[in-house]
């Protein structure tokens, strides 16, 4: 279990996560090799946004999460496997979440993997926090749609998805919502040392609603960038650039920019085996996000009338990331300063989350005269 457990964070760290290291939660329980097994998790979160400004107001995130589930292998080798279970969490003096848990789940040649139901989502997609926050890790837990992915060559890696993520419901004049997203990152120049890779990140997100009545506002944004990345081969040393477009492509934009742009640039080091910290630079002119962290949007899209047309942030991040009473209970703490140069105001959030992962083999006991 050790191993098993060791040789997948060794797999989350391959997806280098920009700008924080976020092993931890990418974290999910091995595979079972048996016919039959059960995996289950455990998941205390707390994240407090310590922020006061308009465009991202502060907000706390406090609660607990299990997940467990039955795995059955269809086919020998991993091939096939079909999972069902439920996902509960409790968000302190907020509102309880019990879904479902329901994956299907397809290996094929070269390795691609075609996953049907709930999907591997969160920080397992690998996007940089402006065009996918991960604190959606938190408040939207399980993403259902269908994902195609490759991650076992360590030279490329793709994530393609498509959530849906809200149906129709004209009883209660409720938009639909799609959202698709794509990562592609492969690495130009491979050595024994380090390497450098081109990212290439997209998010699209509809919000529907014609046949509503009253009639709402359709949206389709979208979120791409373009990067290059430079690293060691054991990931202690990071460096990235990206390039960021915003566009609105909805018929009657309800925010105050149709397009926009930003840089980004990150260095992250991990030292003494626990400890990550990361610095970037941040500017942005116009910039939208939907699924982003707000922190990198210009505009506050709950109310645009609380906007600026520039943004230019430094950050300066700590993270603790280690396994805990053995393997099997991980813990991350993390620290996020930031400096807003337009406002002239620092800004800080805090973390802590612990992560308890299992597997284990289901016995179906044997009837004497049945099998």
């Amino acid at each position: 279990m050790k191993k098993g457990l060791l040789m997948l964070l060794s797999c989350a760290s391959l997806l280098l996560n920009a700008q924080l290291a976020n092993d931890v939660l990418n974290l999910s329980p091995p595979l079972p090799r048996k016919p039959i097994g059960l995996s289950f998790e455990a998941f205390p979160f707390l994240k407090n946004n310590e922020y006061f400004n308009t465009i991202n107001p502060g907000e706390t995130y406090f609660g607990f999460r299990t997940q467990a589930a039955a795995v059955f292998n269809l086919q020998p080798g991993g091939k096939a496997q079909l999972s069902t279970g439920i996902m509960m969490q409790e968000n302190y003096g907020g509102k309880t979440l019990i879904k479902p848990v329901f994956q299907l789940s397809l290996l094929s040649y070269h390795d691609w993997n075609y996953i049907f139901g709930t999907l591997k989502s969160g920080t397992r997609h690998g996007l940089i926090e402006p065009l996918y926050n991960y604190e959606q890790t938190l408040f939207q837990p399980l993403e259902y749609g269908i994902q195609v992915r490759k991650n076992n060559n360590s030279r490329f890696f793709y994530d393609g998805w498509l959530e849906w993520r809200q149906q129709l419901n004209q009883a209660s004049n409720r938009q639909e919502m799609l959202i698709a997203g794509q990562h592609l990152d492969y690495r130009i120049l491979q050595g024994k040392r380090a390497f450098i890779s081109i990212p290439l990140q997209a998010v699209l997100v509809h919000q529907g609603g014609q046949a509503l009545n009253p009639p709402v506002n359709i949206s389709t944004r979208i979120n791409a960038t373009a990067g290059i990345r430079f690293a060691k081969a054991d990931t202690s040393l990071l460096t990235e650039f990206y390039a960021l477009q915003s566009i609105d492509n909805s018929p009657n934009p309800s925010q105050p920019w149709k397009n926009g742009w930003a840089v980004m640039s990150n260095i992250r080091i991990r030292f003494k085996k626990y400890n990550t910290l990361a610095g970037t630079f941040w500017h942005g002119n116009e910039f939208t996000t939907t699924t982003g962290s707000p922190v990198f949007s210009n505009v506050n899209l709950n109310n645009v009338y609380a906007n600026s047309r520039n943004r230019t942030l430094l950050m300066l991040r700590y993270v603790y990331s280690r396994a805990i009473l053995g393997s099997k209970i991980w813990l991350d703490a993390r620290i996020e300063p930031h400096y807003d140069l337009q406002r002239s105001r620092a800004e800080f959030s805090h973390g802590l989350y612990i992560k308890y992962i299992t597997t284990g083999e289901l016995r179906i006991p044997r009837l004497p005269g049945l099998f």
